[in-house]
């Protein structure tokens, strides 16, 4: 019986949960995080944990990680120095981008410096057409020329993405091994990284990813060194942004796929207890301290999509579908120049945090506005100075200028948070052809269980569920997530084909199953699911569609193409089943499941009422208001609200008319 282990690390705090699967006890804590080095603050959570429960570091078979590290890094702009070698003509690709625009009748709107400067973006002779055809051959003296320049100029690594190399990888292949005649720089080929069309997003999820493998390939060889010398023999795994996991070699690799580590961490755990409690359709609201993510599942499935952004770039890797939002317990409020309220997208962070913290804070926070309506135990902070400290910021930094009384201030703090947590679910259903009414929210997150049911109320959702331990649910995520890799390639053709897609989804699945066999797992273990990117000629973007049969026929060919009809109608209203059916890209997913988490409930540790006290609710103002402990309620228990529920990692809060009942896993289900 096994010992695992899931680490979670954020911006503020890093949560680790360990499962005991002898006991079937599962214990959680929270240790702040070191951004100086985060895997300081990772080894910190690992010792506290093990410590809590005197478990011997021998025992722990299991290890997974969460990391904003590459996120931070490319947040944060930290580019190595690297350079490019692409066609002639094509080295201002990064500088030009594409047709978005994040301001769209700005007209005075600047690009942000492109990823690599122009001295370091060189060109050489050869092209190739849109079927991967030779036009013009390439010139390898001039490839060995441009090699040598980088070299000179003194960049870490070189980055080769040339036009249609998705079909044909044999120019870029070419360049790659004049890099490694000239030089001794590490080079990665877009045809490798991503061989999918358009040649901007190819060449900035290339770039992006050889950036952000310069910083987690350190970051990690230091938190596996400090495993090892814990005595921890488990394999470190590392969650990716398709909602699984691989190993670090994996990682390293493919370090862009890290990006959005935490939040997909929480979408797994958010599908599972969704399944436990038989919620085919459920909306996932992770709210932490600095933003809210949102996710769905659809079917019993997440919802995953091969489109991702982060600083306004776009990151085209295979990702769990996830919308994030600025609107965390620590965001600014704020009144405009116009007089108008504003929440975010500033937040207090960890220092100096809320001004109830006691850290140094001076702008109200959502947390703030929380603790004024009576929503927040005042004695969960330091000092009655801070608690007092907060108030006055609301009344003389917001309510003041508004005109109305702090708790009419803070309530509309509230509901602009709330509001914008509601469109990003709006932008994830009703504008994705769902009906939000029908699904369930899971709320978690240190102040997702807070806002959850006034969120639900704005999008006529009447069920909200609270897992157990909602402030550390992703790191549970961590011990759900199934070993799982991805693997794509372009289709070269247009019209799908059932012997050119065979040849395309064999060249796939070889690659995809050689990274399982990589990891040390055998190709029998490995389910396979095969999806088509497809469109109607002429359209610039595609649906994605699965090949539920797993194999090219001719009758799978004619089945999916169905199903694309059947996607699009939902996603825009219409298909035209008489027009011509493209297939753009080839994918394969493989997963390995973990096993399931078969902890224990409790069944709860006495008097559940702790005592009342008066919360501010719209409306209706201060209401008597019940608290209870979570620790202390039992699976059948039952609650009304007004009331209040406390717990270590976090506080909900249930409005008046709304019922509160712990079911069997432990959750609490609510029904408004």
């Amino acid at each position: 019986m096994t010992v695992r282990v899931g680490i979670d690390t954020g911006g503020t705090f890093t949560d680790v949960v360990l499962f005991d699967e002898q006991t079937g006890e599962v214990t959680v804590t929270k240790t702040p995080s070191t951004p100086g080095a985060f895997d300081e603050g990772v080894l910190d959570g690992i010792d506290a944990v093990l410590e809590e429960t005197d478990t011997p570091a021998h025992r722990v078979e299991f290890l997974s990680h969460g990391t904003t590290v590459g996120t931070n890094a490319v947040l944060e702009g930290e580019m190595p120095d690297l350079g490019l070698i692409t066609n002639e003509g094509l080295e201002d690709v990064l500088e030009i981008g594409d047709q978005t625009r994040p301001e769209l009748y700005n007209l005075q709107t600047q690009k942000p410096p492109a990823l690599i400067p122009r001295r370091r973006r060189l060109g050489v002779a050869g092209r190739l057409d849109y079927a991967g055809d030779v036009v013009d051959p390439l010139d390898e003296d001039d490839a060995r020329r441009a090699a040598r320049a980088l070299a000179d100029a003194g960049v870490e690594s070189v980055v080769v993405s040339t036009l249609f190399s998705h079909l044909n990888d044999d120019h870029e292949r070419r360049i790659g091994e004049a890099i490694a005649a000239e030089t001794d720089l590490n080079y990665a080929l877009s045809s490798a990284v991503y061989p999918e069309s358009r040649e901007y997003d190819r060449t900035v999820t290339t770039v992006l990813n050889e950036a952000v493998k310069v910083t987690i390939n350190d970051y990690l060889d230091r938190l596996t060194a400090g495993i090892d010398a814990r005595g921890i023999d488990a394999p470190l795994n590392v969650m990716h942004s398709g909602g699984g996991v691989f190993g670090t070699d994996q990682a390293i690799r493919s370090a862009i796929r890290t990006v959005l580590s935490g939040p997909a961490a929480g979408a797994v755990a958010m599908r599972d207890v969704a399944a436990d409690e038989d919620r085919p359709s459920a909306i996932g609201l992770d709210m932490g301290g600095t933003s809210a993510d949102v996710s769905i599942v659809e079917r019993g499935d997440l919802v995953r999509t091969n489109e991702g952004e982060i600083n306004d770039l776009p990151v085209k890797v295979p990702l769990i579908d996830i919308n994030t939002v600025g609107a965390g317990g620590g965001s600014i409020a704020w009144v405009d120049e116009a007089g108008g309220l504003r929440v975010g997208p500033r937040s207090a962070g960890a220092d100096p945090g809320p001004v109830c913290y006691n850290r140094g804070g001076t702008e109200p926070t959502v947390t703030d506005a929380n603790l004024v309506l009576g929503r927040v135990d005042p004695g969960d902070f330091l000092d009655d100075p801070a608690v007092d400290a907060a108030h006055a910021a609301v009344e003389e930094q917001l309510a003041d200028p508004l005109g109305v009384s702090p708790e009419e201030a803070a309530l509309s703090v509230l509901q602009v948070a709330n509001a914008k947590m509601a469109r990003e679910i709006r932008r994830v259903t009703v504008e994705r052809g769902r009906d939000p009414g029908e699904f369930t929210l899971v709320a978690f997150g240190g102040a997702g269980p807070m806002q959850a049911a006034a969120v639900a109320r704005n999008m006529d959702i009447e069920s909200v569920l609270l897992p157990r331990s909602p402030g550390v649910f992703s790191a549970r995520g961590l011990l759900l997530a199934d070993v799982r890799m991805d693997e794509s390639q372009a289709y070269r053709g247009t019209t799908p084909d059932a012997k050119t897609g065979a040849d395309v989804l064999a060249g796939v699945r070889e690659r995809l199953l050689d990274r399982f066999v990589e990891q040390g797992f055998s190709v029998d273990q490995v389910d396979i699911e095969v999806i088509l990117d497809m469109r109607y000629r002429g359209q610039s973007y595609e649906v994605t569609v699965p090949l539920t049969e797993g194999a090219f026929t001719e009758a799978s060919v004619t089945a999916v193409t169905e199903r694309f009809h059947d996607a699009h109608a939902q996603l825009y209203g219409h298909a035209m089943r008489d027009e011509p059916v493209e297939l753009v890209t080839v994918r394969a997913a493989g997963t390995i499941p973990t096993a399931a988490l078969d902890a224990t409930v409790a069944g709860g540790s006495g008097q559940a009422h702790t005592g009342s006290r008066d919360v501010y609710f719209e409306d209706v103002g201060y209401v008597e208001t019940g608290v209870y402990d979570r620790a202390a309620l039992a699976p059948g228990d039952e609650f009304e609200g007004p009331a209040i529920l406390e717990e270590a990692s976090s506080t909900a809060v249930f409005p008046p008319g709304s019922t509160a009942r712990i079911t069997e896993g432990g959750n609490v289900d609510v029904r408004l």
